[in-house]
């Protein structure tokens, strides 16, 4: 029994470590954009494009700063144990998954610019989905296995 609690431990903390890391690239994209200046790119130049664009914002709310909520629910979610964590963040990456897939269409499709930071972020919430998948999966093997030993 102490090996799936061992695993989901290993689990939420890896799921927080990639929660630090979308913070700090939403919290930086999010300091840019309030300050009005451009981000560094280092890999491809579209950065400043996408940052521009009338898609870097919805309802008025940098797309930036949505991704500082989404990845502190993220770290939220990792800090709390039991099924309301791993739902919770099985939501919140679902949700993040959705919503980088729709702005990476947009920057291909129609923006016709990539940000390198914007990869990173959707490529840090594609691996908390696959994260927040394991911990569910881990987490009702764990009840299956305590039921079968009360029963035992």
């Amino acid at each position: 029994m102490r090996l799936p609690a061992t695993l989901e431990g290993r689990l939420r903390v890896a799921i927080a470590v990639v929660a630090v890391a979308g913070l700090g690239v939403s919290a930086y994209l999010t300091a840019v954009r309030l300050s009005g200046g451009t981000p560094a790119c280092a890999i491809t130049s579209g950065c400043a494009q996408v940052q521009d664009s009338a898609y870097s914002e919805l309802a008025g709310i940098p797309v930036a700063a949505l991704g500082l909520l989404a990845y502190g629910g993220l770290l939220a979610t990792a800090l709390l144990n039991g099924d309301l964590g791993r739902a919770g963040g099985l939501f919140t990456a679902l949700v993040g998954v959705g919503f980088s897939g729709w702005l990476t269409y947009v920057e291909l499709g129609i923006i016709e610019a990539t940000c390198s930071w914007c990869v990173v972020s959707a490529a840090l919430m594609g691996v908390a989905l696959a994260l927040a998948i394991a911990r569910v999966w881990v987490g009702s093997g764990a009840r299956a296995i305590e039921a079968a030993v009360e029963e035992g």
